[in-house]
């Protein structure tokens, strides 16, 4: 799929509607110290109209997002790293970070285990379609290493 569809696929999975982060660091995210400033950012808004600058300066807040909050969030991170906005730099390692069941699989799995199948899927869509754009680059291999610890067999069915 195209990024453009990718991007559509991510709407359609993740409706966009008006977010309020009243307890988007509540699970996880209680040392998180650009919490307020993170708040202010999305407060009202959806998450299609959360900017490339504004992600990457909220890129540290993915690792802080928990179980009930990250499926309002995700997607726009995803869709900033799809279009490989120029405003990215520390944003694309700590998603790719996150999205990779590595040795924390408790932590991986409880992060993500309320997001409905079509949900994982569009996430685990999205990631191939970013390993294949950024292919001979020095992303591929961050790319595959998430895909590999646990959304690619989502795109095969295995795991839906």
């Amino acid at each position: 799929m195209s990024i453009e569809a990718e991007i559509k696929n991510l709407t359609q999975a993740f409706p966009p509607h008006p977010l309020d982060p009243a307890a988007a660091f509540s699970e996880w995210g209680g040392t998180y110290t650009d919490a307020e400033r993170f708040r202010q950012g999305v407060r009202g808004r959806a998450w299609t109209a959360l900017d490339a600058a504004f992600l990457e300066h909220s890129h540290d807040a993915l690792v802080f997002l928990g179980p009930s909050s990250i499926a309002d969030y995700l997607p726009a991170y995803l869709a900033s790293l799809l279009r490989r906005d120029p405003e990215l730099s520390a944003l694309p390692s700590f998603l790719l970070g996150v999205l990779t069941r590595g040795t924390d699989t408790e932590r991986f799995d409880a992060r993500f285990a309320q997001l409905a199948a079509g949900q994982r899927v569009a996430v685990a869509t999205a990631l191939a379609a970013f390993e294949v754009d950024v292919e001979g680059t020095s992303r591929q291999q961050d790319a595959t290493e998430a895909l590999d610890s646990y959304w690619r067999s989502l795109i095969a069915g295995e795991g839906v």
